[in-house]
């Protein structure tokens, strides 16, 4: 098998060994090749900070411990070989497993855009929001898009400094439907209602 086909199937296997995972305490929200988004209830063991004899500190991140065991447990390789004497071509074998999570986040909300069709699933559309309401992240909207018209990544930035209105869904989509109504008039008026 090529190099580049074991690289992609042992990193969709971690992270359907991942989710496997997750789905006993949580619920996985987007899969991607890199890592997982997903929400742990509230009290679920997250950070622990440990005071060091010496006065300093060490932080455990307990979900990346959790998976980071798993890895290890499924996917560390006891075949690795190191050169031990060139002249020689002589190798030396061991474990490695040079794999691991790391924790991002938490975040104030996830935005995952639905598909139109019944069933199907949109890949790699989201936007992640940070507690003070600014983005932490944006994937596959056209709003990061070079050649997109100017007017659907206006209406994109705009949209998303509402996603986190309100204090219920009924006023977030309130005001998420303003500003989709502004834009259809502008629309319908052929940019006549713009300034």
């Amino acid at each position: 098998m090529e190099m580049a086909g074991i690289v992609t199937k042992t990193g969709a296997d971690l992270i359907v060994q991942a989710r496997k995972l997750i789905e006993q305490i949580g619920r996985p929200l987007e899969l991607d090749t890199d890592g997982i988004w997903c929400i742990l209830p509230g009290s679920f063991p997250n950070i622990f900070t440990f005071e060091l004899e010496d006065g300093g500190t060490f932080r455990l991140e307990y979900p990346c411990i959790m998976l980071n065991a798993d890895v290890h447990d499924n996917f560390t390789n006891h075949q690795y070989q190191n050169l031990k004497d060139p002249v020689a071509g002589t190798y030396e074998t061991n474990s490695e497993c040079s794999i691991y999570f790391e924790l991002d986040g938490p975040y104030r909300a996830m935005i995952l855009p639905a598909s139109t069709e019944e069933g199907k699933l949109l890949k790699k559309r989201y936007a992640v929001f940070n507690f003070d309401g600014s983005l932490a992240e944006l994937k596959g909207f056209e709003l990061k898009r070079r050649g997109e018209l100017e007017l659907i990544k206006t209406f994109q930035s705009q949209v998303f400094e509402h996603f986190l209105d309100g204090s219920s869904l009924v006023d977030c989509y309130a005001s998420v439907a303003d500003i989709a109504n502004h834009w259809i008039d502008v629309l319908d008026t052929r940019g006549e209602s713009l300034d």
